[in-house]
Order: structure tokens, then sequence, then C-alpha cells
């Protein structure tokens, strides 16, 4: 096995995946529900995610990746065709549920088998290679997702998108004898426990850092929907500028390795999310879906650094043996910011209008930012 075969697998997964999360926002709004609905719609994506990820890196620590990578994939795509089968609302909630259940394991399993390929600087170009796929993919759903609900309709295009998962799926049928089935082994497994990972002030920054990233992913990517429909643009349109904002997130991790060289990890980061903060003040001023597009564009520089940078310190400085309980603690915490922050911005926006949401982000990311310098000093 090795990142390209990797990166084969998640191209068309996760493409798929993000697409039918603004797909699910748009039809969702199409059916009637509000800010708030959709809010916890996008919440139900994470709930399980939340609740099942150490569990997922147990399984995946124990016993290999190659079952739970499987099983994820199929419950995805099964996640993925669900509302082309039962077009509802009720059904996007459930769809919604199922996607979630199989992400957790096919992205705790991928982080797994991605940090196993080498050591060091080998290690980093993996975990680099592997967040610029996800970059790509980022930016292929939403587009493909926009220009399909134009030409052929919500219900189809939750068809159409199933068709990546499924791909995902034989692609990892055709590769599965390659992929190693050798657990990590660790001694005492019975006396580990969770909460001794966060005990080391380094795995707890660096969780930290890796929340206040989320949140601000979240705020944009969920709720830049809802206000590019609420100043009328059309789902291409929509889906143009989430491109835009992957499109950077794609050339600032081709970047990432000369700029860690040259400033370090930690200034990286922090100056990174002050650009994303003062970019995600702008965003309420303007309705040009050329001028959003830019300002996406910016955003994704300043935001598209954190999460292969917490990704790469989580499994580096995990105790031996428990890499993938570690990568899904740190995705359970990232989760717990995806359920809670859609259902109270979804309130803030019904009460407020959008414009407070993303002035919100603008200071939780400016204020982890500040929490990451001052910690740093001391």
């Amino acid at each position: 096995m090795n990142i390209y075969q990797i990166i084969a697998l998640v191209l068309p997964n996760s493409s798929g995946f993000k697409g039918a999360r603004v797909l699910t926002t748009l039809y969702a709004i199409h059916l009637g529900a509000g800010p708030f609905g959709i809010g916890l719609l996008l919440s139900t994506y994470a709930l399980f995610p939340l609740l099942l990820a150490v569990y997922a890196g147990k399984v995946s620590d124990r016993y290999g990746v190659r079952i739970p990578l499987l099983g994820g994939m199929m419950g995805m795509t099964l996640g993925v065709f669900l509302p082309f089968a039962w077009p509802t609302l009720p059904a996007l909630f459930v769809a919604a549920a199922v996607t979630g259940a199989g992400f957790i394991f096919v992205q705790v399993s991928l982080q797994m088998l991605t940090g196993s390929l080498g050591v060091g600087a080998a290690r980093t170009r993996n975990f680099n290679l592997y967040a610029m796929a996800v970059a790509s993919a980022d930016f292929i759903g939403p587009v493909a997702a926009g220009f399909l609900i134009d030409h052929r309709g919500h219900v189809a295009t939750f068809f159409y998108l199933s068709l990546l998962n499924l791909a995902a799926v034989c692609g990892l049928l055709f590769m599965y004898r390659r992929i190693q089935t050798t657990a990590t082994k660790s001694e005492d497994r019975k006396q580990q426990r969770m909460m001794d990972l966060l005990k080391s002030a380094e795995l707890r920054r660096i969780f930290i850092v890796s929340a206040v990233v989320i949140a601000g992913l979240d705020l944009f990517q969920l709720y830049l929907p809802l206000y590019g429909h609420s100043v009328g643009l059309s789902a291409s349109a929509i889906g143009m500028v989430l491109g835009a904002f992957a499109a950077a997130a794609f050339v600032v991790r081709a970047m990432l390795p000369e700029l860690v060289r040259r400033y370090g990890e930690e200034t990286t980061l922090i100056y990174s999310l002050y650009l994303a903060a003062a970019t995600c003040l702008l965003i309420p001023f303007f309705s040009s879906a050329v001028v959003l597009g830019t300002i996406a564009f910016v955003l994704g520089l300043g935001l598209g650094l954190g999460q292969p940078l917490s990704v790469m310190l989580t499994y580096n400085h995990s105790p031996p043996g428990r890499a993938g309980e570690a990568l899904g603690l740190r995705i359970a915490i990232n989760n717990s910011i995806h359920v809670v922050v859609p259902a109270i911005f979804g309130a803030v926006g019904t009460v407020f209008g959008l414009a407070p949401v993303f002035w919100v982000n603008s200071a939780i990311l400016a204020g982890g930012a500040y929490g990451g310098r001052r910690r740093k000093s001391q």
C-alpha cells in the first residue's frame, strides 16, 4: 500500500461526502427548513462521529483498518444514496446519521493507514499529500453538487454523488489485500484510559487549536450556502464560492512543508488563524459571487493548514500503540464542535440574521490564535 493508492480512495469518497453536505443544506432549504432546522440537520452529521470516534480509533489500533474502512465506506454510500430513494426532510436526518457513522470509521482508518506508511519527513509528506487530496475533494464535491442541482435537480444529485462513494468501495475491494492487517501492539490495554491522553499538555494544546479551526470551518461551510441563498446566488455560484475556499486550501497545503521549515509549526498556525479571522469579517458586506469567491479563497489560505498540522501533531505525540485512539479523541472533540456549533448558531441566525454568525466566527478564530500565542510564550 502507498500514499497514492490511499489518495485514489480519498478523492471519490470524500468528494461524494462533501458534495452531499452542501446538497443536504440546499435541499433542506428547498423543502422549507429554516436556519435552526438546518443547524440541527448538519449537527446530525457529527452525532455518531462524536459518539464513536474513540471507539473507531481503538478498533483500528487493536484489529487493523481493513474491516472498519470497508464497513465505513459502505455506510457512507448508503447514507448519500438514501435521500434519492426517500426524498423527504426526515430522510435527510436519517441519511446524515448513517453517513456520519460511516465517515468516522473511514476517517480514522485512513489517517492511521497514512501515518503507518513512513516516519519522519516521509510521514510529514504523506500526511500533506493526504490533506491535499481532502482539499481537492472539498473543491470537487461542492462544485459538482452545485452544477448537478442546477441541471438535474436535488433528488437526482444524491444518486450521482452516491456513485462517487460506490467507486471508492470498488477501489477498496480491488486493493483490499494490500492493506496491512497487523494491529499495533500495546501492553496492559485494560489499564489504559482515555483521560490519560488528556493529561499530555502537548496533546491538550493540539486538541484545543484543532477545535477552534473546526468551529471556523463549520461556521463558514455550513452557513455560506444559507447566506448565498439569501442574497440570490444560484446553486452553481454557491458551489463555486465553496470551491474557491477548497482550492485555496489545496494551494496552501502544497506550501505546508516550506512554511513549517521556515517559520515553524506554531507560528504558521497562529498567523494563519489571524488571517482567517480578518477575512471572515468581510463576508456579510458583499453579495457578489466573484467578491465572495475571492474572500473565500483568502479564508481558505488561512484555515487550510489547521487540520493537516493537527493530525500530524496528534499522530506524532500519541503514546506508543495508541495513535488511533488519540486520533479518534481529536475527532471526537472536533465533532462535539460539529454538533454544538450548527445548532447554537442556527438559533443565532434565526433570531439575529446571518451576519452575526460570520462575525462571531471571526472572534472565535482570533481568540484561538491569541490563546495559542499566549500558551506559546508561557
